[in-house]
């Protein structure tokens, strides 16, 4: 396998100078000129991925939205799903409720996609996405990757968890398949760009491919109300499953005596609310106001997951909030040990509860948190994804290559 190269771009606020500002404007009249369509896996929530799309949509307003389904509800809230066109997968029975067992349909709807009329396809992947062809002459796919397929490459025992006895059993069974449906769709995509370091390392692993980085876009949650002072709790956020490793943060709360607020639902939340100490209140899903409330209040963040990337974290720091991290995958990238937060190396309640004291005797500079926080704010993933896209219709792209799928 040849030597790998490894570039990052958006790691910092670009520089307000005249040559980066002519850069910008010249990228974005070239981009502007393209017709462009951007593609996404499925529409039936308004998450990280959907953040992406939206920011998307605002470097190329002129880009058609595809998405393999869009679900009623979410044309309902957002103006971009109301845009979007609907493969059709979205009319087989079932397909909006159970969107993931129709991957390996919506990878055959990808590929038999008409894009004879666009210069530019843009996916936003975590699956097949991938699967959509360039056929105008001179055109160009570039795909940012949220991560390959976690379920068939490296986290497939956690997934394993999590599913019912019958969907164990199918993914067991499809997983070779789907591995190679995977890397088949991957010789669709001329350049590939991570939302972190972490991701495009597995890219490479998983793929063979080069690929650049853009941070994806976050910015602080609305407040209902200006918040004063900081109180002695700790606060974790986010969809309750085993990887995100709550029960460390229980354990470690119960053990110091310090109130833990656990925001956020999932699969794993009964078994999390039987081990719950007094120490732990669980809140469910919060609004984004009720977050932004807590994150602005709390002493700390606590979190105990290995992420691609990571928002909350990014989130908390945009809010003032140190971050109490496992020293693991994109808050390396992220988080700035004894700046912005602390790392535990460790999975175990010692560790956790290590970090948290280490946390509690450190002075924190709210203004360096929001600082670090404002490296990842919406206006640097839009420049960076400017400028790494003109850079590749300009000086050319990987040449796709097939690889073998793994025994």
């Amino acid at each position: 396998m040849p030597r790998r190269r490894s570039y990052l771009l958006n790691v910092t606020p670009v520089a307000d100078t005249a040559n980066t500002t002519d850069e910008a404007r010249d990228a974005a009249t070239m981009l502007s000129s393209l017709r462009v369509l951007i593609v996404h896996q499925w529409l039936y929530t308004w998450a990280g991925a959907e953040r992406d799309l939206e920011q998307l949509v605002e470097v190329f307003p002129q880009a058609d939205v595809l998405a393999g389904i869009v679900t009623p509800a979410m044309r309902r809230r957002h103006e971009i799903a109301r845009r979007a066109r609907e493969t059709w997968v979205g009319r087989l029975p079932g397909a909006r409720r159970h969107h993931r067992w129709f991957l390996p349909a919506q990878a055959l709807a990808f590929s038999r996609v008409d894009t004879s009329a666009y210069d530019l396809i843009v996916s936003i992947s975590h699956a097949f996405e991938k699967a959509v062809r360039a056929q105008r002459e001179g055109a160009r796919h570039i795909c940012y990757c949220l991560t390959p397929p976690r379920y068939l490459w490296d986290m497939t025992e956690a997934h394993g968890r999590l599913a019912t006895p019958i969907q164990r059993i199918a993914l067991n069974a499809a997983r070779r398949p789907l591995r190679t449906l995977d890397l088949r769709t991957v010789e669709n995509v001329h350049h590939f760009i991570s939302q972190s370091q972490t991701v495009a390392d597995r890219v490479w692993r998983t793929y063979g491919r080069e690929s650049s980085v853009v941070y994806p876009p976050v910015a602080p949650k609305p407040l209902a109300a200006t918040v004063s002072s900081r109180e002695k709790f700790l606060f974790t956020l986010g969809r309750l499953v085993p990887y995100k490793r709550v029960e460390l943060a229980m354990a470690a709360a119960e053990r110091l005596r310090i109130p833990l607020i656990v925001a956020g639902d999932g699969p794993d939340r009964a078994r999390l609310e039987k081990l719950a100490g007094r120490y732990t209140d669980f809140r469910g899903e919060v609004s984004d106001a009720s977050a932004g409330d807590l994150l602005s209040r709390c002493a700390a963040f606590l979190f105990c997951a290995e992420e691609d990337f990571g928002i909350a974290p990014v989130e908390a720091n945009a809010h003032g909030a140190p971050v109490i991290a496992f020293g693991r995958g994109g808050a390396r990238e992220t988080i700035i040990d004894g700046s912005t937060g602390v790392f535990f190396e460790h999975l175990s309640v010692e560790a956790v509860c290590d970090a948290i004291q280490r946390c509690m005797r450190l002075p924190w500079d709210e203004r360096a948190l929001r600082q670090n926080a404002a490296r990842f704010a919406p206006e640097q993933f839009r420049k960076g994804m400017q400028r790494e896209i003109a850079r590749v219709l300009t000086n050319g792209a990987e040449t796709p290559v097939s690889r073998q799928v793994p025994a």
